[in-house]
């Protein structure tokens, strides 16, 4: 049987997001948690797996730096789906617990998102970051007493945890999942296209390529920027567009943008999933 890999363990917002793929996909396959966005990502690239479900960005928190890392340096990873799943934080805990909470862990990007709830309620209490929300359960559960996680619903009663506090996160947020493959099949009629570039450290270089989408009424949804991670001042820019390089606008702005970038790179034209079914 086929695998889909997901950032575990068992009770991620992950996990969540790679059963709602399956049922829309009609994929008969295997979940398999991995310890790391690069360990999920490893195990397509080896053909271990045919898919891997990993965050890309939140609403309150932003972009998951690891997945825009993924995405620069694979040579064969594409975006071919994404979804978006809403997420509610939860304070877990042993049974019994009565926020005697001397040690907290979630994942850095919970433990942002309910900021506030933690100023006011836990302000003495040990921040601990761990890889996910699920793992923090784990670790809450192993331990015991005078600990909490920030985890969801599901990691709860996974690792038979007391719930004490429901939807702590300051606002209500949705992270956007992206399903990364070989690009080898398509799982629907794509709407969306993902690109990265970078360009020349001279005037004007980086409004002369995003000139090239505007030229050609290209509707640009997403830009975002990383370190290029080669010299200070140097830049990768992520962008997403409604639209597909089927299409004869895209596809001239795209061959424009290439002119004037020093690197242009396709990740993928995809299909957006409905966020409701499977869940």
């Amino acid at each position: 049987m086929e695998r889909v890999t997901y950032l575990g363990p068992q009770g991620t917002f992950s996990e969540e997001a790679a059963q709602i793929f399956l049922a829309q996909s009609y994929i008969e396959a295997q979940l398999q948690p991995c310890t790391t966005i690069f360990t999920c990502v490893e195990a397509v690239e080896d053909g271990d797996a045919r898919y891997a479900v990993v965050p890309l960005e939140n609403s309150l928190e932003g972009s998951v730096h690891d997945t825009l890392d993924v995405l620069t340096t694979s040579l064969r990873m594409m975006i071919v789906a994404e979804l978006d799943v809403d997420i509610e934080h939860n304070l877990l805990a042993v049974s019994g617990t009565q926020r005697e909470v001397r040690q907290l862990y979630s994942h850095p990007q919970a433990l942002g998102q309910c900021r506030n709830f933690l100023r006011r309620t836990l302000p003495d209490a040990e921040i601990i970051p761990v890889l996910s929300t699920a793992q923090a359960a784990e670790i809450v559960a192993a331990k015991g007493a005078g600990t909490a996680a920030i985890a969801s619903v599901r990691a709860a009663g996974h690792y038979g945890l007391q719930n004490l506090a429901s939807g702590i996160q300051d606002t209500l947020s949705r992270t956007r999942f992206v399903v990364l493959g070989n690009g080898e099949s398509r799982l629907g009629e794509a709407v969306k296209t993902s690109v990265l570039f970078s360009v020349k450290n001279a005037a004007g270089s980086l409004f002369r390529v995003l000139q090239a989408f505007a030229r050609h009424k290209v509707n640009l949804t997403r830009i975002e920027s990383r370190p290029a991670k080669s010299r200070l001042g140097e830049y990768i820019f992520f962008v997403d567009l409604d639209g597909t390089p089927d299409q004869a606008d895209i596809k001239a702005a795209l061959r424009e943008a290439s002119q004037e970038a020093v690197m242009l790179k396709l990740l993928g034209a995809y299909p957006v999933l409905d966020s409701v079914a499977g869940v």
